[in-house]
């Protein structure tokens, strides 16, 4: 007996909170260390990413929509089989804590292609991926999915990483007594990865 599509689309996303938990988590240890040398969306915002509890990390997790971005841009562009040159272009990772980093990577690349081959439907939203860079993961068999990911923890970064403004929104939502705040920063997260769907279906 095949399950409701509303229950099989529940399980697939499942997983997702528990991704953005660890992504949540490993941020904010970076940003509780040194400043110098931070990216602008962890020392902008410190103060908030240092007095977040697991609770708002939690809530802050439960966004419909992935808090990492996998690079898939970069991935379909680069010759994946060459981890050793992609390791050389890319040898800095300084989003996240580097200890639990290859962990975030894994679950993070094997959920994303697990989600292009099974919930298409979902993967412009929670992914942020167009249909080509869909099709381009969906397409990756078992052993370049492993090719690719010794290779994922350079492409990794936050979802607008180079947009401290949508961070420092999100955390203050998310450290906020009032729901109705973290429903905006919500809403305004589903906007910015819906947007460039939007200005081509305006084009002619």
């Amino acid at each position: 007996m095949q399950p409701e599509p509303a229950v099989a689309a529940s399980a697939a996303l499942a997983p997702l909170a528990e991704i953005n938990d660890l992504a949540l988590e490993l941020m904010a240890l970076r940003a509780s260390g040194d400043p110098d040398g931070l990216p602008g969306i962890l020392r902008e915002s410190a103060g908030l990413w240092r007095s977040l509890t697991a609770a708002q990390r939690g809530r802050l997790a439960g966004c419909p929509f992935l808090l990492v971005d996998i690079g898939a841009d970069e991935f379909a562009s680069a010759a994946c089989t060459a981890v050793e040159g992609v390791r050389e272009r890319h040898a800095e990772a300084h989003w996240f804590a580097e200890d639990a980093l290859p962990r975030l990577s894994y679950l993070t690349l094997t959920y994303a292609w697990h989600l292009a081959r099974s919930r298409r439907f979902a993967v412009r939203l929670v992914l942020g991926l167009s249909d080509d860079l869909a099709d381009w993961l969906a397409a990756l068999s078992l052993r370049q999915l492993g090719e690719c990911l010794e290779c994922s923890p350079c492409f990794l970064r936050p979802r607008w990483a180079g947009r401290p403004d949508v961070w420092r929104h999100l955390l203050a939502a998310a450290v906020s007594s009032d729901p109705a705040d973290f429903e905006l920063a919500r809403l305004r997260g589903v906007q910015l990865l819906a947007a460039p769907y939007w200005q081509a279906a305006r084009r002619p």
